[in-house]
């Protein structure tokens, strides 16, 4: 009972010294002709463009090149991490000898050739038109709506655009490789646009979570209607009756999710303590501070190192902190290049997974983080958090 207190009271403190600061730049609350909250919106979201992706990924391919050409270069760390991480299995191997194999070929791409074939048939223009027309529809901005348990559900238009523009793509291009980097900026750029929401999602559960409602502009019924429809935005398009336990359930929906994840998280963190020298700072309902092989880090309690592994993701290093963005930027030309190879479609769709199982859902969670940086007036750190996302379609100041 003294415990229970003590922890209220330390919860109040939080509270009451907050800076929300964070939540007012990037959140807007929406009302109706009552007063009542109806939508969750960004407040900062620039219009969609291909540009600034194309820009991004041919920078980064040409400065890999550029690191190739010095004496010192090498995948060994690269290669020797994803063996260490994984299982012996041979889709974890092929996989990993896949993105090597990606990665070493970048330098017999003529980058700005291959490019200029790229956006030469129209495809990528297309793509670009067209999911102008579906974002206006979708309204990105809103990233939670209080009073319609389908409000998500009903608006899963943008898959139809990438399936139609690689459609579309298949019937102008007749040159393989080309067609393959296409498919996978159109695929790639959806993904990364859709994130921003998701993003923004786990930012707000860390205000939901840590701060009370009032101080947020909220009733408790709205706060909770506001977890529910964050986690029916999750709802895959064909799982019905999902979706229907969203609706009849609405005003407890959220929660239930939110919390039954808090406690396997607990669980999970009590179960592995013993696996770090030194368990620190809780951060979020997602992260935690800890010491591991004698090296501070914030690590990912929600999501795994990859598909092949059951260890807990690694989100920062402390003494190293541009380790993880260069990893995923090496991922991610992995997966660039992978189209490039003579390998068969399985492989090549092995590897893209694997590679996704290192990076999406731990980028998305990073939300959370984020919210916490702010919080707690720690901007460098926000900063430092925005670099590896790699996404030029997230905003955070």
């Amino acid at each position: 009972m003294v415990r229970a207190m003590v922890l209220l009271l330390v919860f109040a403190s939080l509270n009451a010294f907050a800076n929300l600061d964070g939540y007012k730049k990037h959140f807007k609350l929406i009302k109706n002709d009552k007063g009542e909250v109806t939508y969750l919106q960004m407040r900062k979201m620039s219009e969609f463009s291909l540009k600034p992706y194309l820009i991004q990924i041919k920078n980064d391919i040409k400065s890999e090149i550029r690191r190739m050409q010095q004496k010192s270069y090498d995948l060994d760390a690269l290669v020797d991490y994803l063996e260490s991480s994984s299982s012996k299995s041979p889709e974890a191997q092929e996989s990993i000898w896949a993105v090597r194999d990606s990665i070493l070929n970048l330098k017999n791409i003529d980058v700005d050739a291959v490019f200029a074939q790229a956006e030469k048939k129209g495809v990528l223009d297309y793509f670009n038109q067209e999911m102008k027309k579906a974002l206006k529809i979708l309204d990105l901005r809103v990233i939670a709506a209080t009073e319609d348990p389908r409000y998500f559900f009903k608006r899963h238009i943008t898959y139809e655009v990438v399936k139609r523009a690689l459609d579309f793509a298949k019937k102008r291009m007749d040159n393989v490789p080309v067609l393959n980097l296409v498919s996978t900026i159109i695929v790639k750029v959806h993904n990364l646009v859709l994130e921003q929401r998701l993003y923004y999602q786990n930012m707000m559960l860390h205000y939901l979570d840590h701060v009370d409602e009032a101080q947020l502009g909220l009733t408790k019924a709205e706060a909770d209607r506001l977890f529910s429809s964050i986690f029916e935005s999750r709802i895959s398009p064909i799982n019905f009756p999902e979706s229907k336990k969203a609706v009849a359930n609405w005003d407890r929906y959220g929660l239930n999710i939110f919390y039954a994840r808090l406690r396997q998280g607990n669980n999970r963190l009590r179960r592995s303590s013993g696996e770090f020298d030194e368990v620190g700072e809780r951060l979020s309902y997602g992260f935690f501070k800890a010491t591991e092989n004698g090296e501070k880090v914030i690590k990912n309690l929600m999501v795994n190192m990859h598909s092949f592994s059951s260890k807990m993701a690694t989100a920062y290093y402390y003494e190293q902190p541009d380790k993880v963005r260069r990893f995923r930027s090496l991922l991610n030309l992995g997966q660039m290049g992978l189209g490039f190879l003579p390998l068969p479609s399985w492989i090549k769709q092995q590897a893209r997974s694997f590679i996704d199982s290192f990076t999406v859902e731990q980028r998305r969670l990073e939300g959370a983080l984020a919210a916490y940086f702010d919080m707690t007036g720690q901007q460098q750190m926000k900063r430092n958090f925005h670099k590896q996302l790699i996404n030029p379609y997230i905003v955070i100041d």
